[in-house]
């Protein structure tokens, strides 16, 4: 044993070995994820694994690949790249092909990606030539950790070994290209492909999806059913996941009646997904009907049901779905507190927030992330109980993150608290000195006080500083087609009614009781100016675009941002003089509008 430890005492310096890892352009400055080099010093700090794998080496035994494995898996998560490059130089020569494509794969199923790429470099070291069965597994390791320029070798390298029309690698080049934002690339090799299969339509739909190109995402998906290839489960969760982001509820509905009329399985995985996007795009009775069909559900599935009901203003049937899950016996999680947090938050149950967030760590042993902090600071702050909240600030076991800061601010202005409200803009634009959210939210402030002058200044140091404010877009969905408006009094080819409906709708609206609500304008202009600008909110614009195209009784609308008080009021008397049910889904939660009443209760 003793000898074995010397040998292993004397190997040369890491980076001797990690050299090779320069292999096709695969550069030390950008594998900083990759676990640090150490040798080991001595045998006192010896693991019982590595004790073993000793002898092995000073037995000199018949050697074999889980021999390896062994050997490996012991030194590169604790020793590092040197110990396991000696470890390739002295016995890599006699495993084959297979076996480094069995360690590739094992190490990126596991997520350790950095060790997956390694032993890629090592085959290429070594002399020992890749096959088909290698690329699919280390290049997805290469997306994720975002080694473009060392992605862009193995794909020049696949080519060279005459793997450049084989369905394996291309899928996965598809894929990692669409991760690196290279849509473009992916797209022309995914048209270029002789051959596709099920899993390279996936591939195209969720590495857009990856990326937030969700309309993308749902193309394809419609280019895949023209096509002779059946879409699968996989397929169905990529596009539903979509379909939620965009608030595309005709397209989910789509997917979910062609998941019924071709037979295919209802899993937990596809179950969850129809939840979710249901949930997101307003329609949560919908994605209700979807959970009570499932025969299977685990955590994130009741997770979902539960953070839908909060987001959709159903806070009393995400506290009773809190209790009926466990009741069936399922564990609670770090999400599962997150959503009935939120589900207080968004109406306003102070005392059931605490006592959910006292049982969260007393009874579950959850420690609190920052999100469930950020929850409480909301719904302490909008309760009116603003000293709690800074306390829970302060016995936080973390920094404080500009969102923390920003639910106290909006809680100070709402409730009139001047100082407090400053102190946290102090620390909000310490956190965040660049972001436009931060200067509107302050120069809302001085508005609602009618101190124009500080109003000023706030918007000449947004300009001195290059920070914009973030244009406000709505979208709505009508007959499979989004049409997207921003606020502004001109108007696209195509939508010259929706002016004068517009126009029609506000003196429709002045005979139950509308009047403009002009105390958040950002300037100290005349009161017909401020009405001007007002009425041409893209809200304002999508829903007559609504009234105007669509026969629906629900019309539903996505905001970027937070509605504002003057649209809210205005949608509000529309759907009772209209009739109409109007779901807006803005930067924080849906508003349900029916009859003159908003689910939120006017409180968000």
């Amino acid at each position: 044993m003793k000898r074995s430890l010397c040998l292993l005492q004397q190997l040369p310096a890491a980076g001797r070995y990690c050299s090779s890892a320069n292999l096709l352009g695969f550069q030390p400055s950008k594998m900083a994820r990759l676990p640090p080099t150490h040798l080991i010093e001595s045998s006192v700090e010896h693991t019982e694994p590595v004790q073993i794998n000793t002898r092995i080496i000073d037995r000199d035994t018949p050697f074999s690949h889980s021999s390896f494995t062994k050997l490996l898996d012991t030194s590169l998560p604790s020793r590092g790249f040197g110990i396991s490059a000696f470890l390739f130089d002295q016995f890599g020569h006699l495993i084959d092909v297979e076996n480094y494509n069995c360690i590739i794969r094992r190490y990126t199923d596991s997520g350790k990606h950095s060790y997956s790429v390694f032993v890629y470099t090592q085959m290429h070291r070594l002399d020992v030539r890749p096959d088909n069965s290698t690329f699919p597994s280390v290049l997805k390791s290469v997306a994720q950790l975002s080694y473009v320029g060392f992605g862009e070798s193995v794909h020049s390298s696949a080519i060279k070994l005459g793997f450049g029309s084989d369905i394996y690698a291309n899928t996965s080049l598809v894929y990692m290209y669409c991760v690196f934002r290279k849509c473009k690339d992916a797209r022309m090799l995914f048209d270029q492909m002789p051959e596709r299969n099920m899993v390279s339509w996936n591939s195209l739909i969720s590495g857009y999806s990856h990326i937030g190109k969700f309309r993308e995402a749902i193309d394809v998906f419609r280019e895949m059913l023209g096509s002779n290839i059946q879409p699968g489960e996989v397929t169905m969760s990529s596009v539903l996941c979509a379909c939620a982001h965009l608030g595309a509820l005709d397209e989910g509905r789509f997917v979910h009646d062609y998941i019924v009329n071709n037979g295919l399985m209802l899993n937990v995985y596809v179950g969850t997904a129809l939840i979710d996007m249901y949930a997101k795009c307003g329609d949560i009775d919908a994605g209700e009907k979807v959970f009570l069909a499932m025969s299977v559900k685990n955590v994130r599935t009741w997770n979902v049901l539960i953070s839908g009901y909060a987001m959709n203003g159903r806070g009393e049937m995400a506290l009773k779905s809190f209790n009926r899950m466990m009741m069936e016996n399922f564990k609670p999680d770090g999400m599962t507190f997150l959503g009935v947090l939120c589900a207080c938050c968004r109406k306003g149950f102070v005392e059931e927030g605490r006592w959910l967030f006292a049982r969260m760590r007393n009874e579950f042993g959850l420690q609190p992330k920052i999100e469930h902090y950020g929850c409480m600071v909301d719904l302490l702050g909008r309760g009116g109980f603003l000293n709690e909240a800074l306390e829970t600030i302060q016995s936080m076991n973390m920094q404080p993150d500009a969102v923390i800061w920003r639910a106290l601010l909006f809680a100070c202005r709402f409730h009139g608290h001047v100082e407090l409200g400053d102190f946290a803009t102090q620390k909000l634009l310490e956190l965040e000195p660049q972001n436009a959210d931060n200067y509107v939210l302050l120069s809302n402030a001085y508005v609602h006080d009618k101190e124009w002058a500080k109003v000023g200044e706030i918007r000449n140091l947004m300009t001195n500083r290059g920070i914009r404010k973030v244009p406000g877009w709505s979208s709505i969905e009508i007959e499979n087609a989004m049409h997207v408006f921003q606020a502004s009094d001109s108007i696209g080819p195509g939508y010259e009614n929706v002016h004068t409906m517009l126009a029609e709708v506000k003196e429709k609206l002045k005979f139950a009781g509308y009047e403009a609500d002009t105390r958040m304008v950002l300037y100290d202009v005349e009161e017909e100016e401020k009405e001007h600008n007002l009425i041409y909110h893209s809200e304002k614009l999508a829903l007559a675009f609504g009234l105007l195209k669509s026969s629906n009784k629900t019309l539903r609308i996505m905001k970027n941002l937070r509605i504002c008080q003057d649209c809210h009021h205005f949608f509000k008397l529309v759907s009772a003089v209209y009739g109409r049910n109007i779901i807006v889904r803005d930067r924080y939660l849906f508003h349900h509008f029916a009859g003159g009443i908003c689910s939120c209760k006017d409180y968000w």
